[in-house]
């Protein structure tokens, strides 16, 4: 039993690296951690190497993995389009308001309530900020959040409006449009690309259902999977699966940094 979890987390872990290692790496330099996807796939592998071996755990570890990671990915691309358009949603009003205001402060105080989703608090506490440190201070504070690219042009836009005091609606009306057209952008791509990952990790799942079920099923099969010449075999086929779906789920996740 300890020889099968031993070689069966060996198996997982090195089936695992090929699909972690990069999104591992592009977490460590966001400074934040995504670790449920990593103990779904241990605990996967842990349970079924004791039950069939290290194939199996192999095998059980990547498809857990796979479907984990798909799932974290469809998460991250829900928040992307919900920051999106919340982002899209505050400057759109913002913009609106600078016509009929006097000031940027003041445009900023009767869009911050209007703001909705994620960005609706920021855009409180930036308003806060603008009439205790000024608008320069405040606005550099708004765009170092995680709002994004264009939330730091917004704050950008404001911060040079506060300086010159010259006409900025024309430059509001501009990061209005960029705003929109992110927001259109993220909902495609959940819409086209994180919505279908799902059939990534259920392809994976049938096919491991597949073969374990065939080997179930039939003594001749069980005794070959079992042994060495099976469990190289299974492990190897393992890596390849999922070399394959390394590709598409890094670029997916890289996309959404």
């Amino acid at each position: 039993m300890l020889r099968f979890a031993v070689l069966g987390s060996a198996g997982a872990g090195a089936a695992l690296w090929a699909l972690f290692g990069d999104v591992a790496r592009a977490r460590r330099i966001e400074g934040r951690s995504t670790r449920w996807p990593w103990l779904t796939s241990g605990l996967a592998a842990l349970l079924i190497g004791l039950l069939f071996g290290p194939a199996a755990a192999g095998l059980a570890g990547g498809v857990a993995g796979v479907c984990a990671w798909c799932a974290a990915t469809m998460m991250r691309s829900r928040r992307h389009v919900a920051a999106a358009e919340s982002v899209a949603q505050f400057a759109a009003v913002l913009a609106n308001q600078a016509q009929v205001s006097r000031t940027v402060v003041d445009a900023l105080e009767t869009a911050a309530p209007l703001a909705s989703g994620p960005i609706a608090e920021t855009a409180t506490r930036f308003v806060a900020e603008c009439r205790s440190i000024g608008v320069e201070a405040a606005a550099q504070r708004f765009a170092a959040g995680d709002e994004g690219v264009v939330a730091a042009w917004l704050a950008d836009a404001v911060a040079v409006a506060a300086v010159s005091g010259g006409e900025w609606v024309p430059i509001l009306e501009v990061v209005e449009a960029e705003a929109a057209e992110a927001a259109s952008t993220a909902r495609h791509f959940h819409r086209h690309v994180a919505a279908n990952l799902p059939q990534l990790g259920l392809a994976a799942a049938l096919g491991a259902a597949v073969a374990l079920g065939s080997a179930l099923v039939s003594p001749d099969a069980w005794a070959w999977l079992s042994g060495p010449q099976g469990q190289r075999v299974g492990l190897a086929a393992t890596l390849v699966g999922v070399a394959l779906c390394a590709r598409p789920l890094a670029s997916a996740w890289e996309m959404l940094r």
